[in-house]
């Protein structure tokens, strides 16, 4: 950040979820949800602290399982349930390449939709299986 600082111009994105208000949902994560959700407090400190400076912080997090060599080697769900990991190098070029883009806890394909007036159809690009749309497996709610 010192970096950034001095060059008045950055983006700090982390892969962390929204920070989840229903305390039922921690019960078996609790260690789990701090790392993550601590995650997303760097990105939203980055935004309060970088603002005046030209930087900008973001958490993102898919809304359901991105094939990776870590979804292959944990046989994280049935393969039709994942979608590719453009989706999320997609969403990194919209966030860094928008300025006023601060402060935010983005789903990837909401924040897809929102910012590019995509459509659910529309993302089937991302689909891992081109037959199936998978459900929202990590991020259920959808503000779209």
């Amino acid at each position: 950040i010192p970096h950034m600082m001095k060059q008045k111009w950055g983006r700090v994105i982390t892969m962390s979820p929204p920070i989840e208000s229903d305390y039922k949902r921690f019960k078996g994560f609790t260690a789990y949800n701090m790392s993550k959700f601590g995650m997303t407090m760097v990105a939203m400190g980055a935004a309060a602290e970088g603002e005046a400076n030209g930087i900008t912080g973001n958490s993102l997090w898919p809304a359901t399982v991105i094939e990776s060599q870590a979804s292959k080697n944990f046989k994280l769900g049935d393969t039709k349930l994942w979608r590719k990991a453009s989706i999320l190098s997609d969403c990194v070029l919209a966030i860094v390449s928008d300025p006023t883009c601060n402060g935010q806890q983005l789903i990837d394909d909401d924040a897809l939709m929102q910012r590019f007036n995509l459509t659910k159809e529309d993302l089937a690009i991302y689909r891992f299986d081109p037959t199936f749309e998978p459900p929202r497996l990590l991020a259920p709610k959808t503000t779209t």
